[in-house]
């Protein structure tokens, strides 16, 4: 993984402990495997929520569909399964960092 994106991936983890209390580095490590399973089995997608996925590979997918957007800057900060899910993509590739 680049330094830079680890950089900023640290960042992100850090930036997030301090807006969500429940916050949880076991949980961000259990999203990116997720993510990165959902990657690899062709699930990531700009498509609607889907009742047959995972809660953060849904996240993930809507963050995909809001990326570019006023929207997607938003969604990171009122909800905490939309942050780790943005950790994931950035960390598998996913998406590129907004910042």
């Amino acid at each position: 993984m680049p330094q830079t994106k680890n950089k900023h991936i640290t960042e992100l983890i850090k930036s997030a402990k301090e807006q969500f209390d429940n916050f949880s580095d076991s949980e961000t490590q259990e999203v990116f495997l997720t993510i990165k399973e959902a990657k690899a089995r062709g699930l990531l997608r700009k498509q609607p929520p889907d009742r047959c996925l995972n809660q953060y590979v849904n996240a993930a997918n809507c963050l995909l569909n809001l990326y570019s957007t006023d929207e997607f800057a938003a969604i990171l900060t009122q909800d905490i399964d939309y942050l780790y899910a943005y950790i994931a993509l950035v960390a598998t590739n996913s998406i590129t960092t907004t910042a």
